[in-house]
Protein backbone atom coordinates (compact mmCIF):
# COMPACT_ATOMS: atom_id res chain seq x y z
CA UNK A 1 0.00 0.00 0.00
CA UNK A 2 1.43 3.20 -0.94
CA UNK A 3 -0.12 6.86 -0.02
CA UNK A 4 0.77 10.01 -1.88
CA UNK A 5 -0.60 13.38 -0.62
CA UNK A 6 -2.73 15.27 -3.21
CA UNK A 7 -1.35 19.10 -4.11
CA UNK A 8 -3.54 20.58 -1.93
CA UNK A 9 -5.28 21.19 1.48
CA UNK A 10 -7.08 17.75 1.63
CA UNK A 11 -6.69 14.55 0.26
CA UNK A 12 -4.82 11.57 -0.73
CA UNK A 13 -4.27 8.55 -3.32
CA UNK A 14 -3.73 5.16 -1.84
CA UNK A 15 -2.37 2.73 -4.44
CA UNK A 16 -1.35 -1.27 -4.18
CA UNK A 17 -4.35 -2.89 -2.95
CA UNK A 18 -7.78 -4.45 -3.57
CA UNK A 19 -10.15 -3.21 -1.48
CA UNK A 20 -12.69 -7.02 -2.49
CA UNK A 21 -9.78 -8.85 -0.40
CA UNK A 22 -9.95 -9.57 3.33
CA UNK A 23 -7.96 -6.97 5.37
CA UNK A 24 -5.90 -7.34 8.93
CA UNK A 25 -7.41 -5.53 11.39
CA UNK A 26 -4.15 -3.30 11.61
CA UNK A 27 -4.63 -2.39 7.32
CA UNK A 28 -8.40 -1.31 8.49
CA UNK A 29 -6.79 0.74 11.76
CA UNK A 30 -4.30 1.90 8.95
CA UNK A 31 -6.72 3.00 6.47
CA UNK A 32 -8.82 4.63 9.37
CA UNK A 33 -6.26 6.84 10.56
CA UNK A 34 -4.71 7.85 6.98
CA UNK A 35 -8.65 9.11 6.41
CA UNK A 36 -8.58 10.62 9.41
CA UNK A 37 -5.27 12.54 9.00
CA UNK A 38 -6.10 12.75 5.01
CA UNK A 39 -10.05 13.43 5.04
CA UNK A 40 -10.53 12.69 0.85
CA UNK A 41 -9.12 9.38 -0.04
CA UNK A 42 -9.24 8.29 -3.50
CA UNK A 43 -8.24 4.21 -3.86
CA UNK A 44 -7.22 3.85 -7.51
CA UNK A 45 -8.28 0.86 -10.03
CA UNK A 46 -10.98 -0.60 -7.85
CA UNK A 47 -13.20 -3.54 -9.70
CA UNK A 48 -16.27 -3.70 -7.29
CA UNK A 49 -19.06 -5.96 -7.87
CA UNK A 50 -21.87 -4.57 -5.69
CA UNK A 51 -21.29 -6.56 -2.31
CA UNK A 52 -17.71 -5.96 -2.81
CA UNK A 53 -18.29 -2.34 -2.70
CA UNK A 54 -20.53 -3.34 0.82
CA UNK A 55 -18.18 -4.89 2.24
CA UNK A 56 -15.16 -2.33 1.29
CA UNK A 57 -17.76 0.22 2.95
CA UNK A 58 -17.70 -1.44 5.97
CA UNK A 59 -13.78 -0.91 6.68
CA UNK A 60 -15.09 2.65 7.85
CA UNK A 61 -18.07 2.27 9.33
CA UNK A 62 -21.24 0.65 8.68
CA UNK A 63 -23.83 1.73 6.56
CA UNK A 64 -26.48 4.95 6.54
CA UNK A 65 -29.94 4.73 5.57
CA UNK A 66 -30.22 6.13 2.13
CA UNK A 67 -32.26 9.31 2.30
CA UNK A 68 -34.00 8.88 -1.00
CA UNK A 69 -35.01 5.32 -1.51
CA UNK A 70 -35.66 6.09 -5.42
CA UNK A 71 -32.55 6.31 -5.99
CA UNK A 72 -31.10 2.46 -4.08
CA UNK A 73 -29.92 0.15 -5.83
CA UNK A 74 -32.81 -2.68 -6.43
CA UNK A 75 -31.19 -5.77 -4.93
CA UNK A 76 -28.96 -3.63 -1.80
CA UNK A 77 -30.81 -0.94 -0.48
CA UNK A 78 -27.40 0.52 1.52
CA UNK A 79 -26.05 1.21 -1.68
CA UNK A 80 -27.52 4.06 -3.75
CA UNK A 81 -26.98 5.21 -7.87
CA UNK A 82 -25.89 8.07 -8.71
CA UNK A 83 -26.58 8.84 -12.76
CA UNK A 84 -26.84 11.27 -15.51
CA UNK A 85 -30.86 10.67 -15.48
CA UNK A 86 -31.71 11.25 -11.89
CA UNK A 87 -34.75 12.99 -11.56
CA UNK A 88 -37.17 14.65 -8.60
CA UNK A 89 -39.71 11.91 -9.41
CA UNK A 90 -41.51 13.15 -6.07
CA UNK A 91 -41.61 16.91 -7.14
CA UNK A 92 -42.12 17.72 -10.82
CA UNK A 93 -40.20 14.50 -12.08
CA UNK A 94 -37.40 16.55 -14.20
CA UNK A 95 -33.96 15.57 -13.92
CA UNK A 96 -31.92 16.96 -11.19
CA UNK A 97 -28.67 15.71 -10.79
CA UNK A 98 -27.69 15.91 -6.24
CA UNK A 99 -25.46 17.88 -4.99
CA UNK A 100 -25.02 20.67 -7.22
CA UNK A 101 -23.64 23.34 -4.60
CA UNK A 102 -21.12 23.20 -1.74
CA UNK A 103 -22.84 20.90 1.39
CA UNK A 104 -22.53 18.17 3.91
CA UNK A 105 -24.62 15.02 3.71
CA UNK A 106 -27.64 15.02 5.80
CA UNK A 107 -26.42 17.27 8.51
CA UNK A 108 -29.60 17.68 9.79
CA UNK A 109 -29.61 14.64 11.28
CA UNK A 110 -28.83 14.15 15.09
CA UNK A 111 -26.15 11.41 14.38
CA UNK A 112 -24.90 12.83 10.74
CA UNK A 113 -23.25 10.07 8.89
CA UNK A 114 -19.20 10.63 9.23
CA UNK A 115 -18.38 9.76 5.78
CA UNK A 116 -19.73 9.20 2.15
CA UNK A 117 -18.08 6.88 -0.64
CA UNK A 118 -18.50 6.25 -4.09
CA UNK A 119 -17.74 4.22 -6.86
CA UNK A 120 -16.78 5.45 -10.66
CA UNK A 121 -18.47 2.63 -12.99
CA UNK A 122 -18.98 5.21 -15.75
CA UNK A 123 -17.83 8.24 -16.24
CA UNK A 124 -18.01 11.16 -19.08
CA UNK A 125 -14.98 11.87 -21.90
CA UNK A 126 -15.15 15.50 -20.09
CA UNK A 127 -16.72 17.37 -17.13
CA UNK A 128 -18.87 15.26 -13.94
CA UNK A 129 -15.82 16.33 -11.91
CA UNK A 130 -16.74 16.46 -7.64
CA UNK A 131 -15.34 19.01 -5.77
CA UNK A 132 -13.72 18.93 -1.99
CA UNK A 133 -12.96 21.75 0.58
CA UNK A 134 -11.50 21.59 3.86
CA UNK A 135 -13.49 22.86 6.56
CA UNK A 136 -10.36 21.91 9.12
CA UNK A 137 -7.90 23.92 6.88
CA UNK A 138 -10.10 26.97 6.98
CA UNK A 139 -10.85 26.42 10.64
CA UNK A 140 -6.96 26.41 11.05
CA UNK A 141 -6.32 30.03 9.20
CA UNK A 142 -9.37 31.88 11.34
CA UNK A 143 -8.22 34.45 13.59
CA UNK A 144 -7.63 33.88 17.13
CA UNK A 145 -10.28 36.34 17.95
CA UNK A 146 -12.80 34.45 15.28
CA UNK A 147 -12.40 31.09 16.43
CA UNK A 148 -12.76 32.57 20.06
CA UNK A 149 -16.29 34.12 18.71
CA UNK A 150 -17.56 31.05 17.06
CA UNK A 151 -16.14 28.64 19.99
CA UNK A 152 -19.56 28.32 21.64
CA UNK A 153 -21.64 28.98 19.23
CA UNK A 154 -24.53 26.52 17.58
CA UNK A 155 -26.45 26.18 14.29
CA UNK A 156 -29.85 24.53 13.23
CA UNK A 157 -29.66 22.17 10.44
CA UNK A 158 -33.07 21.38 8.37
CA UNK A 159 -33.70 19.96 5.41
CA UNK A 160 -33.92 22.70 3.17
CA UNK A 161 -32.65 26.00 4.91
CA UNK A 162 -34.26 29.12 3.33
CA UNK A 163 -30.39 30.38 2.43
CA UNK A 164 -29.99 27.32 0.70
CA UNK A 165 -28.42 28.31 -3.02
CA UNK A 166 -30.42 25.80 -4.75
CA UNK A 167 -33.72 23.59 -4.24
CA UNK A 168 -33.63 20.20 -2.90
CA UNK A 169 -35.53 17.50 -4.18
CA UNK A 170 -38.60 17.02 -2.45
CA UNK A 171 -39.29 14.37 0.00
CA UNK A 172 -42.18 11.70 0.33
CA UNK A 173 -44.59 12.33 3.45
CA UNK A 174 -43.36 8.82 4.38
CA UNK A 175 -39.26 10.28 3.85
CA UNK A 176 -40.80 13.30 6.17
CA UNK A 177 -41.71 11.58 9.29
CA UNK A 178 -38.71 8.85 9.19
CA UNK A 179 -35.82 11.13 8.96
CA UNK A 180 -37.55 14.34 10.78
CA UNK A 181 -36.79 18.17 9.70
CA UNK A 182 -34.04 19.60 11.59
CA UNK A 183 -31.68 19.69 14.94
CA UNK A 184 -28.92 21.69 16.21
CA UNK A 185 -24.79 21.60 16.30
CA UNK A 186 -21.91 23.34 17.07
CA UNK A 187 -20.13 25.31 14.28
CA UNK A 188 -16.86 24.15 15.57
CA UNK A 189 -16.92 20.39 15.14
CA UNK A 190 -13.96 17.90 16.86
CA UNK A 191 -13.12 15.23 14.84
CA UNK A 192 -13.35 12.06 17.20
CA UNK A 193 -10.19 10.41 15.88
CA UNK A 194 -7.81 12.77 16.27
CA UNK A 195 -9.00 16.29 18.05
CA UNK A 196 -8.63 18.47 15.05
CA UNK A 197 -10.92 21.45 14.64
CA UNK A 198 -13.15 22.28 11.64
CA UNK A 199 -15.79 24.72 10.73
CA UNK A 200 -19.17 22.46 10.52
CA UNK A 201 -21.61 24.41 8.61
CA UNK A 202 -23.71 23.06 5.47
CA UNK A 203 -25.06 26.02 3.13
CA UNK A 204 -28.10 23.72 2.22
CA UNK A 205 -29.22 22.85 5.15
CA UNK A 206 -27.94 25.79 8.36
CA UNK A 207 -30.68 28.30 8.84
CA UNK A 208 -29.58 30.15 11.29
CA UNK A 209 -27.19 30.61 14.34
CA UNK A 210 -28.71 29.16 18.02
CA UNK A 211 -29.75 32.62 20.47
CA UNK A 212 -29.18 35.22 17.62
CA UNK A 213 -30.65 38.07 15.95
CA UNK A 214 -31.68 36.69 12.45
CA UNK A 215 -29.16 39.69 11.43
CA UNK A 216 -26.39 38.98 13.66
CA UNK A 217 -26.91 34.83 12.53
CA UNK A 218 -26.75 36.34 8.52
CA UNK A 219 -23.80 38.45 9.31
CA UNK A 220 -21.61 34.97 11.15
CA UNK A 221 -22.52 32.79 8.48
CA UNK A 222 -22.16 35.08 5.45
CA UNK A 223 -18.94 35.75 7.00
CA UNK A 224 -17.89 32.45 7.54
CA UNK A 225 -19.26 31.30 4.35
CA UNK A 226 -16.87 34.17 2.01
CA UNK A 227 -14.05 32.58 4.30
CA UNK A 228 -14.72 28.70 3.44
CA UNK A 229 -14.88 29.14 -0.10
CA UNK A 230 -11.71 30.73 -0.62
CA UNK A 231 -9.94 28.55 -3.56
CA UNK A 232 -6.80 27.65 -0.82
CA UNK A 233 -9.06 25.44 0.33
CA UNK A 234 -10.48 22.98 -2.37
CA UNK A 235 -9.57 20.22 -4.14
CA UNK A 236 -11.05 19.29 -7.56
CA UNK A 237 -11.50 15.71 -8.39
CA UNK A 238 -11.37 14.40 -11.76
CA UNK A 239 -12.76 11.17 -12.10
CA UNK A 240 -11.34 7.78 -13.58
CA UNK A 241 -13.40 4.35 -13.87
CA UNK A 242 -12.50 2.57 -10.78
CA UNK A 243 -12.00 5.52 -8.44
CA UNK A 244 -13.04 4.59 -4.80
CA UNK A 245 -13.34 7.96 -3.00
CA UNK A 246 -14.40 8.50 0.25
CA UNK A 247 -14.59 12.01 2.28
CA UNK A 248 -15.13 12.49 5.92
CA UNK A 249 -18.47 14.73 6.28
CA UNK A 250 -16.92 15.91 9.77
CA UNK A 251 -14.51 18.27 8.16
CA UNK A 252 -15.09 18.14 4.49
CA UNK A 253 -17.86 20.38 2.25
CA UNK A 254 -18.46 19.05 -1.48
CA UNK A 255 -20.38 20.18 -4.37
CA UNK A 256 -21.19 17.66 -7.78
CA UNK A 257 -20.36 19.49 -11.28
CA UNK A 258 -23.39 18.91 -14.12
CA UNK A 259 -21.00 20.54 -16.83
CA UNK A 260 -21.03 17.37 -18.74
CA UNK A 261 -23.48 16.25 -21.93
CA UNK A 262 -25.47 13.86 -20.23
CA UNK A 263 -27.62 13.33 -23.66
CA UNK A 264 -24.48 11.74 -24.95
CA UNK A 265 -22.48 10.55 -22.53
CA UNK A 266 -23.25 8.24 -19.14
CA UNK A 267 -22.07 9.01 -15.93
CA UNK A 268 -22.95 6.23 -13.13
CA UNK A 269 -21.50 5.86 -9.29
CA UNK A 270 -22.60 3.78 -6.54
CA UNK A 271 -22.86 5.41 -3.15
CA UNK A 272 -22.47 4.50 0.16
CA UNK A 273 -22.92 6.89 3.23
CA UNK A 274 -21.55 5.58 7.12
CA UNK A 275 -22.90 6.23 10.65
CA UNK A 276 -21.12 8.81 12.44
CA UNK A 277 -21.78 10.45 15.90
CA UNK A 278 -23.59 13.19 17.50
CA UNK A 279 -20.93 16.51 16.48
CA UNK A 280 -19.66 17.80 19.35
Amino acid sequence: MKVTPFDAPLGAEITGINLADDFTAETVDELNAYWAEYLVLCIRDQNLAPLDFLKASRIFGDPFEQLYGQFNHPEYPDIGLLTHQDGDTVGNGKRKIRGTSWHTDASYFERPPAGTMLLALEIPKGGGDTDFMSTRAAYEALPDRTKQQISQLEAIHVYESSRSPRKLIKRSQDQVEKFGEQTKHPIVRTHPANGCKSIFLNPIRVESVVGLTHDESNKILDDLHDHLFQPDFHYRHKWNVGDFLIWDNRSILHQANDDYDWHNQRRRLYRIMVKGERPF
